[in-house]
Formats: structure tokens, sequence, C-alpha cells
């Protein structure tokens, strides 16, 4: 079999940390034939700044997998050759984001006019500020593919109440662990020290970009109370910031959190990820809604480390001790989670030992397996 993938590869960052393992593991099964972007879009599009390259992503390569970097935002005509000369028998193209509608329409009409099947890989269903364009557009574009693949069943659900897509259509298939962001070994001492962390605290850490709905104000409001009960308690926030930071910092100056924080605000380097998710004790992912699986939630358990989360989407999926497990905007019972995980080391381990236990079942070898089976289907 072989199949045409539409996606991004490196250096480019965009979706590439999901592209990459999958076209690598299809690889080793099937021919793939993968068309990456060049450019995504104008940088203007993009609030938290497009930062574009990945310094970490290793170099495709897989036995029966051609790359081809043909699309750029600002030329059509490499979107319509892509879907009017795409040699596999199954086109699967990325959807996360309404600004690349016009590309995405451009490939998948023409290959629907010469009778190639379309999978469509949602990774958002939605934006996460959504809009009327959005909503438009998703809908056209979701009229195109023949089936749909989701990480989540929250997304499912999604696909079938907002889009009235067929269940049927729909394949759940997770996102896998993480693992190449641990490209060379690096001890949590080694990591703290390049951070100017103490070795002997209790580490925190709030990673990835910093949105509303992440969640990071709930976290900073139920640290008092953290740091009230646990020694030597640091937390660490990493990531740009999707708009203005000064909201955070008012509750930061408020509650006098600047000795428990460190934070790195701004563009984090690829090579850079390693040693922030060495250096943890425990990851927090606090958001207030969301449907799908956790970029940041996924590299926490490829380095096997805890984690602790809220009852929203996939993320519960990313634990498998219910005790992490809290509701969204609730920073008493965030607070109460935290205490109890960093409270005691046995707890930390145990939950360690889980999330190595889910790095082995997200692997990328059985996500291409049933991938492949949904090619086989069409």
């Amino acid at each position: 079999m072989r199949i045409t993938m539409v996606g991004t590869f490196p250096p480019i960052k965009g979706i590439s940390e999901y592209c990459v393992p999958l076209a690598c593991a299809l690889g080793r099964l099937i021919d793939v034939d993968f068309v990456s972007f060049s450019h995504i879009y104008p940088e203007a599009l993009y609030p938290g700044g497009t930062k574009e390259r990945n310094d970490t992503l290793p170099i495709p390569s897989a036995p029966n997998l051609v790359v081809r970097r043909v699309l750029d935002w600002f030329n059509p005509l490499g979107w319509l050759w892509t879907g009017l000369a795409a040699p596999g028998a199954v086109l699967h193209v990325q959807w996360w984001t309404y600004f690349l509608s016009p590309v995405v329409l451009s490939l998948v009409a023409p290959a629907k006019l010469r009778g190639t099947p379309v999978v469509m890989t949602v990774h958002n269903v939605l934006a996460h500020e959504t809009n009327v364009l959005d909503r438009a557009l998703t809908r056209l574009a979701f009229s195109f593919a023949d089936r749909f693949l989701v990480h989540t069943e929250e997304n499912r659900r999604q696909l079938v109440e907002l889009f009235g897509v067929p269940a049927g259509r729909i394949a759940v298939i997770p996102y896998g662990a993480l693992g190449f962001y641990a490209d060379q070994e690096l001890s949590r001492d080694e990591a703290r020290r390049k951070l100017e962390l103490d070795p002997a605290g209790r580490v925190l850490l709030y990673f990835g970009i910093i949105r509303d709905y992440k969640g990071l104000e709930v976290l900073l409001r139920a640290l008092p109370t953290v740091v009230g009960a646990v020694e030597n308690v640091t937390l660490v926030v990493a990531g740009t910031c999707w708009s203005g930071w000064e909201r955070y910092q008012r509750i930061i100056d408020e509650l006098k959190l600047a000795g428990h924080l460190r934070l790195h605000v701004g563009y984090v380097p690829s090579s850079m990820v390693k040693v922030y998710f060495r250096a943890a004790d425990l990851v927090v992912l606090p958001y207030l809604h969301f449907e799908g699986q956790s970029g940041p939630g996924n590299i926490a358990l490829a380095f096997g480390v805890p984690l602790v989360v809220t009852r929203t989407g996939g993320l519960p999926k990313l634990v498998r001790d219910s005790s992490a497990v809290v509701p969204p905007g609730d920073e008493g019972a965030l607070a109460r989670a935290l205490i109890a995980c960093l409270s005691s080391p046995e707890r930390l381990a145990r939950l360690a030992a889980d999330s190595g236990v889910l790095a082995k079942a997200y692997s990328w070898e059985h996500i291409a397996e049933q991938t492949v089976q949904l090619y086989r289907e069409l």
C-alpha cells in the first residue's frame, strides 16, 4: 500500500512532533509519500510568534518514506499540484487550524475529483478561541473527508454533535508519547543546575504555550497553599504567552509568589525541552477546558514524569491513578492533589512508574498499525 500524507516536517515546527514519529512508524509498514510545508502561514496570524524552527526533532527516516517539501502558504500552485498528483491510494491530511483551510481545500477537492479517498486527522475540532469563520471553514473542509481520525472520545463527540459526522466514520487513535526529546542523557541534578534550581527542592512544571484555557491562573492561586504545606517548592513556568502576561504578573505580585517561581516566559528552544522535564518532580496540566490530548502531557510520559491533570478532554488518559485527576477550575482540589504527591516520595514513584507504563501503551508502532487498518478499510 502507498499513501500520501500532508503535514509538517522539521525544520518547520507546526505539528511535526506528531507527524515525524507517525510517518516513520508507518514507513516501516507501508509506502508513505509525505508532503510537507516549507512555510506555514504569515507570522501576523500567530499571536505567540511562529518560531517555526525545531532544532531537536530527528530527521525523518524510514525504509519506505519519501518526503517532498512543496507547500507554501503563498503558492497556490503547490496546493493544487499536490491534490492533483498525489500518488497514494489514500490522501491523509492533518487539520489543526482553520488558517490553513485554503491550502487544505485546494488539496482535497482535486483529490476527491480523482476518486482518491481522504482521511483527515483532526487535532482541534474547533480553534480554542473559535469564531463564525472558524466554524464555517471547518465545516466546509470536513465535508470532503471520507474518514476522520481523532485522539479522544471527546473529539469524536464534538464531530458528531457540532458537524453531524456519523460516528462510524470516526476512528479514535491516541497521540503517542514524544520520546524523541530525550535525545541525550541528562540527570536531574544537571538539569536543575542549568535552570538554577535547588537540587534538593520540589519542582512543579507548567510547560507549553500559555493560553487562558490552560489554567495557569488557577495553578498560581493554588500555589500559596502548596508552599505552605510542603517545604522548598518551586513552580517553573516555561512557554510563550499567547496574550498579555500582565494578568498573571498581578496575581504573582498579589500573592507574593515571586520567591517560589522560575519564569521562562517566551519561546522555548526544542533542545531545552529535556532540561525542563528532567528537572521536574511533577508536571501540572490545570486546563479549564480541553477536548484533545496534550503535547506536554505526552512529553511527560516519555520522560517518566508524574502528572497531575484536570478532568477534561483526554487529560485523564495520561494518568492511571484517579487521585491525580482534579475538577477543572478548582484551586483547592488542585492544591490538595499537589500536596499529596509532593509530600509522598512513594506516591511520586508510583505515578512515575504509571507514566512509564502509559508511554509504552502509547507507542507509535501500535498507533501506526491502527492507522494502516483505517487505510485498508478505505
